[in-house]
């Protein structure tokens, strides 16, 4: 059994819930991962229900994966975590614009 990587994630649908709320997931981790596959690895394997913009260019250019990275306003794609960090994600803005989980209007995101 590996090490763990805690992400904090922002969890918010207007259209289900009363307020938004943060939700703890543990993510096994032998390594180092990128936040995007860290939240694609939840996706995948413990909550098809949270969202994110997954596109990843990898060069900071699309601005698709950016958010609020441990209050920090950063690239999923780029930012890395270690195994027994504990990751906070929200949303870049909030709640101006803001759709689902840590998805904003593109237009937003810059």
């Amino acid at each position: 059994m590996g090490d763990y990587i805690t992400a904090k994630v922002f969890r918010y649908d207007p259209d289900r819930d009363e307020k938004p709320y943060f939700k703890s997931y543990r993510v096994e981790a032998d390594g180092q991962m990128s936040v995007l596959v860290l939240l694609d690895r939840i996706q995948r394997e413990m909550d098809q229900t949270i969202s994110f913009r997954s596109y990843c260019c990898g060069l900071q250019t699309c601005k698709s994966c950016l958010m609020k990275i441990n209050n920090k306003k950063q690239f999923a794609c780029m930012t890395v975590v270690q195994p027994g960090e504990e990751v906070v994600l929200e949303p870049v803005t909030y709640p101006d614009n803001h759709l689902k989980d840590l998805v904003v209007r593109a237009s937003d995101k810059e």
